[in-house]
C-alpha cells in the first residue's frame, strides 16, 4: 500500500534521535542497579548481548520496510509478508507492549520523584496512591499533547529531549566516576557466584530488552522519513550503537561508586528504591541529585510521548490490515498527518492501564515478554518477503525463542492465555464473515502451537530446534502461499 503525504519528512538525524530518546527513558534509572543485582560484574555483556539481540531484530524490520515503507510496519509486517489472520497474534502483541510501556513511563516519572522527594501521598508500599495516580494522567495528558499536532511538533520536541535526555546521564556517569570509584566493587567475595548464563537472565529480568525497545520506533515512523530504504536501518544501527555506550558507562560508574560497605553480603544484597538519587545523595552530590529528579521526568516523558505515536500508528495500520474495527480509524488529518481518533482511543486505553498497575517493575517483565513476541514477526516476514535472508532470519527467531524462555514461567503463561482469548474473539468475528474454520485453524495454530511447546518444554536445545523448524515452517513458499491465497482484504485508505 503506498502512503502519501504532503508534510515534510523527517531526517536521518530526527529518525536517529526519535529511537535513541525512546530508548533513554524510565529503564536507565532502574536498570544499572538491577543488573548488578542479577548479573555482577556479567553486568556489561548483559547489556553488549541484549544490543546484539535487538540489532537484528531492526534489521530484520528495516528489509521489510525497504519493500513497504508504510505506516505502522512494526504491527503490520507479518499482516504483508503473509496475511492479517496469520500476523493477528504478532501485531497485538507488538502493539499491546508499546501501548503498555507509554504507561510504564508516565508510572515510572511518579515514583522516582515519589521516592526522591520521600512523598507518600503519590506512592506507598502497595503501589501508587490515587493523588500518585492522577499525578501519573497528568504527565500522560502531556503525552498526548505533544502527539496531537503530529510529526513535525514531535521531531522538534524529541531534537531537544534528545540533547537533554543524553546529556544527563553522560553528566551523571562523570560525576559518578570523580566523586568515588571504588575499584575493590568489582572484586567482592560473592563474584563467583555469578556466571554467563547470569547475563542472559538480566537481559529480561533487568529491563535490558525493556531499555533498548524504543530501537523500532524509526520502523513505526518508516512513512513519515527521508529515504527510508536507506534511513531506517541507518537510525537503528546508530542509535543502539550511541545508547549502548552510554548504559555501559553508566553500569561503570554505577558499580564502581556504591560505597563498598553497602556491598557486604554482594550485589544481591543491594536495594535502593530511587537507585541514582539514592547513590547522590550518599555521595553528597546534591546538584545531580536535583538534575536526576529533573530528568526522573524528562527522561520517561520523551519515551512516553514516542511511544505514544508509535502505538497509535500501530494502531492504525491493524485496523488497516482488518485487525481491528474500521470505526476505530478515520481519514489521516490533511494538516497534520496523523489519525486523531487512533491517537485518543490509544491514550484512553494507557490510561486505564496506568490507573490499574501497581508499580514499573512489576509491569516491566510482562512489557518485555510482549515485546518479545512482538520481535518474532520481524524474521519471519523477513524470511518470507526476502527468501535469500531466511538463513540469517532462522538465527534471528532461535536466539529470540531462546530468550522467551528466561521469562517466568507464570508470566509467560499468562501471555499465551491472553493471545489465546484474543485469538478465540478474533476467530468467533472471523467465522461470523464467514472464513472457512479449516483455513482459520490453519493460519492461527501453528504460533499458538508453537508457544504452548516453548511453555512445556523449557530444554535449552528442544526450544532451539522447535524455533528452528517453526521458523522454516512458517517462511516456507507453500505456507507463505496459503497465506497469500486466503489474504482477507484490508481496508482502502487514502493517505495525504
Amino acid at each position: 500500500m503506498k502512503e502519501r503525504t504532503n508534510t515534510k519528512k523527517i531526517s536521518l538525524f530526527s529518525a536517529t534521535a526519535l529511537s535513541a530518546t525512546a530508548m533513554v527513558g524510565s529503564g536507565w534509572l532502574f536498570s544499572a542497579q538491577l543488573n548488578a543485582q542479577l548479573a555482577g560484574n556479567y553486568s556489561f555483556l548483559a547489556w553488549l548481548l541484549a544490543a546484539l539481540l535487538v540489532m537484528p531484530v531492526g534489521l530484520c524490520l528495516a528489509q521489510v520496510v525497504s519493500v513497504f515503507p508504510v505506516r505502522g510496519a512494526t504491527s503490520r509486517s507479518s499482516s504483508l509478508s503473509h496475511n492479517s489472520i496469520f500476523g493477528m497474534p504478532f501485531a497485538f502483541a507488538n502493539w499491546f507492549g508499546i501501548m503498555v510501556c507509554v504507561a510504564t513511563e508516565a508510572q515510572a516519572t511518579t515514583q522516582y520523584l515519589s521516592a526522591a522527594l520521600k512523598n507518600s501521598d503519590l506512592m506507598n508500599d502497595h503501589g501508587l496512591t490515587f493523588h500518585g495516580k492522577l499525578f501519573a494522567l497528568g504527565i500522560l495528558f502531556l503525552y498526548l499533547v505533544v502527539n496531537f499536532y503530529g510529526i513535525r511538533l514531535l521531531a522538534k520536541v524529541n531534537n531537544v529531549v534528545t540533547a537533554l535526555k543524553i546529556l544527563t546521564p553522560v553528566l551523571t556517569i562523570l560525576l559518578f566516576l570523580v566523586a568515588h570509584f571504588d575499584r575493590t566493587n568489582f572484586q567482592l567475595p560473592l563474584d563467583h557466584l555469578y556466571t554467563v548464563g547470569s547475563s542472559f537472565s538480566a537481559i529480561v529480568g533487568a529491563g535490558l530488552i525493556y531499555s533498548f525497545n524504543g530501537f523500532q520506533l524509526a520502523v513505526a515512523f518508516a512513512s513519515e522519513i527521508e529515504k527510508p530504504k536507506k534511513n531506517v536501518p541507518l537510525s537503528i544501527i546508530l542509535s543502539i550503537v550511541i545508547v549502548m555506550f552510554v548504559y555501559m558507562a553508566l553500569q561503570l560508574a554505577f558499580m564502581g561508586a556504591v560505597p563498598h560497605q553497602m556491598l557486604q553480603e554482594g550485589w544481591s544484597s543491594l536495594n535502593f528504591h530511587s537507585p541514582l538519587v539514592n547513590l547522590a545523595m550518599l555521595l553528597g552530590l546534591n546538584v545531580l541529585m536535583l538534575l536526576l529528579m529533573a530528568d526522573s521526568v524528562i527522561s520517561p516523558s520523551g519515551t512516553g510521548y514516542a511511544y505514544l505515536g508509535g502505538s497509535s500508528r500501530m494502531f492504525y495500520a491493524m485496523a488497516a490490515e482488518g485487525q481491528m474495527p474500521s470505526w476505530t480509524i478515520g481519514k489521516l488529518d490533511p494538516l497534520y498527518n496523523l489519525c486523531r481518533r487512533s491517537l485518543l482511543i490509544n491514550w484512553a486505553m494507557i490510561a486505564i492501564v496506568l490507573w490499574n498497575a501497581e508499580s514499573w517493575a512489576s509491569l516491566m517483565v510482562v512489557v518485555t515478554g510482549y515485546n518479545l513476541l512482538g520481535y518474532m514477526a520481524a524474521p519471519i516476514s523477513m524470511g518470507a518477503i526476502k527468501p535469500k535472508t531466511r538463513f540469517f532470519g532462522a538465527i534471528v527467531f532461535v536466539i529470540l525463542g531462546l530468550i522467551m524462555t528466561t521469562i517466568p514461567a507464570h508470566d509467560l503463561l499468562l501471555m499465551i492465555l491472553s493471545l489465546l482469548l484474543l485469538m478465540i474473539i478474533y476467530g468467533i468475528v472471523q467465522l461470523i464473515h464467514k472464513t472457512n474454520l479449516k483455513i482459520l485453524l490453519g493460519l492461527v495454530t501453528p504460533f499458538l502451537l508453537y508457544l504452548m511447546l516453548i511453555y512445556a518444554y523449557q530444554n535449552f536445545f528442544a526450544v532451539g530446534l522447535l524455533s528452528l523448524l517453526f521458523y522454516l515452517f512458517v517462511t516456507s513458499s507453500r505456507f507463505v502461499h496459503f497465506c497469500k491465497e486466503h489474504k482477507t482484504e484490508s481496508l482502502s485508505l487514502e493517505e495525504e
